[in-house]
């Protein structure tokens, strides 16, 4: 477990790039929309990559500047809570639409958490720490949202969505969003926490 925690995010990138790999061979044999879904995934284990790995001081973003905690290694957010929240978006979340590709509320949903990186990295954070760049935003402007706009564009093109895909989407999105992100770190929050950060993923705010 304790190589799992340290090694999460790398695991994660080099996931990524065996899926890019992997779409590079065999696009032409894969639906369009799977291609998307897969690209989607992608996305997010790079957002991941690029919070906790390089150049990686997402928690002290967190823990530092948003919550001025006095504990900023450790509280609220962990690398125990950081390591099960971010799993479970990725493997969870992010990879269940491209099993369930004719389901679009389901797709649309890690589409919208996407856009919605977009606010909270683009808009919330940066105004937080007074800069224009916090990790995390390469991969929301690069990735999420070209992405989510050819996942958009797609599916309305092809009449595939509906009013209450619309509908399920967004609060499909709204939910997981609720608890993955915001009560799975109340759960997991613990200022006695043996589950540290290192200095580096601290920042410069540290």
């Amino acid at each position: 477990m304790n190589y799992l925690r340290n090694y999460w995010q790398d695991i994660g990138g080099i996931v990524g790039v065996v899926v890019c790999i992997g779409l590079f061979f065999r696009y032409q044999h894969i639906q369009e929309l799977q291609v998307i879904l897969w690209l989607s995934f992608v996305a997010i284990l790079f957002h991941q990559f690029e919070e906790y790995r390089w150049p990686g001081y997402f928690p002290g973003v967190f823990n530092i500047v948003l919550f001025k905690s006095a504990n900023p290694d450790k509280y609220p957010l962990n690398s125990h809570s950081a390591m099960v929240i971010n799993i479970l978006i990725a493997y969870g979340f992010y990879l269940l639409p491209i099993f369930f590709i004719d389901q679009i509320w389901i797709g649309l949903a890690p589409i919208f958490m996407g856009f919605f990186q977009l606010v909270w990295h683009g808009v919330f954070a940066n105004l937080k720490i007074k800069g224009i760049y916090n990790p995390g935003l390469f991969a929301v402007i690069f990735l999420h949202i070209p992405i989510g706009a050819w996942y958009i564009n797609y599916i309305m093109v092809h009449n595939l969505v509906t009013v209450y895909d619309w509908i399920l989407g967004i609060a499909y999105f709204a939910v997981a969003t609720y608890v993955l992100i915001v009560k799975g770190n109340m759960w997991m929050k613990n200022e006695k926490s043996i589950y540290s950060f290192n200095q580096k993923q601290l920042g410069p705010y540290r």
